[in-house]
């Protein structure tokens, strides 16, 4: 028995250490010293973005000092859901050719239509002609959206594109929906509490792109900020050296302290660049509704 006991023991910790194994991130570390953990999701000529917990952050070059890739590095938890978590429609993204250069963005408030104050993050890619946006809890997204943006918006395979890849990430009831959708004209499907829509550059809330969208009314509508919620979770669109008395407040609530939390400025200028017309973005990291607000980056490499 006491050998039974052992080799039990014995393929108990082998779990263990497989189950370690496969949960443990990328580690970049930086020239400053600093050791950073999560999954590297694309790497390209001047910078290597990575994936946190509840946000991306792109990593230049000439900032990194080394980058220890691992194989299983923090798998994305797939869900039966029928619209994935962030991490997964993201991580599905950055696997295309057409979706080179991805980067987060701040997203600004958007003042119309059924996603009006709706909390989301947005992400660009193929130099701004493609953008994502992941709206409400996002573990649990309300909805999320691809559109070809600027020089892409008349494109036809890039509207493909975005047919694709939204297909891709849904159930085959939902998907078949999303391949019936007119490319052409605008074009609306609902299907058991689900919303299926293609929306044109000319369109009060299409702000200039051609989309491809699928939301649940009463999740966005849950998820939708009020007045003062959207004070405590946005900053205005300025310079970030004049958003630090904005920002202060969430920020306190951090156990870890990064410097990526800000937005730089330059990507404030892509939000600048932005066909939206409002005033303010949220701020980077996750509001949940229960009305926490996750910091993006905690994910340090623990010391040792």
């Amino acid at each position: 028995m006491r050998g039974i006991h052992k080799l039990f023991f014995q393929l108990s910790l082998f779990a263990l250490l497989q189950f370690c194994l496969t949960t443990r991130a990328d580690v970049i570390i930086l020239q400053n010293g600093d050791v950073m953990t999560g999954t590297i999701l694309q790497t390209n000529s001047d910078d290597v973005l990575v994936r946190f917990d509840y946000g991306t952050y792109s990593y230049p070059q000439s900032q990194i000092k080394d980058v220890r890739v691992e194989t299983n590095a923090s798998p994305v938890q797939y869900s039966p859901q029928r619209v994935p978590n962030w991490a997964e429609i993201i991580s599905a993204l950055a696997t295309n050719s057409w979706a080179h250069d991805l980067k987060q963005i701040p997203a600004t408030v958007i003042d119309n239509g059924v996603l009006k104050d709706v909390p989301y993050i947005s992400f660009r890619c193929n130099s701004a002609g493609y953008e994502v946006n992941i709206y409400g809890d996002l573990d649990k997204p309300a909805g999320f959206e691809i559109g070809a943006i600027n020089y892409l918006v008349k494109n036809e395979d890039a509207k493909r594109n975005c047919v694709n890849f939204i297909s891709s990430l849904l159930n085959n009831n939902d998907s078949a929906i999303v391949h019936a959708l007119s490319t052409s004209q605008k074009d609306l499907e609902k299907n058991k509490g689900m919303t299926f829509e293609t929306t044109f550059p000319d369109e009060p809330d299409a702000y200039g792109g051609w989309w491809v969208s699928v939301y649940d009314e009463s999740a966005l509508a849950k998820a939708r900020a009020s007045g003062a919620e959207l004070l405590s979770i946005t900053q205005p669109r300025v310079a970030p050296s004049q958003q630090q008395a904005v920002i202060s407040t969430w920020q306190s609530n951090s156990t870890t302290r990064d410097p990526s939390s800000n937005w730089s400025a330059n990507e404030m200028s892509d939000s600048g660049n932005s066909g939206y017309s409002g005033d303010r973005v949220y701020v980077r990291g996750y509001y949940r509704r229960d009305g926490t607000y996750v910091h993006s980056y905690t994910r340090r490499y623990p010391a040792r």
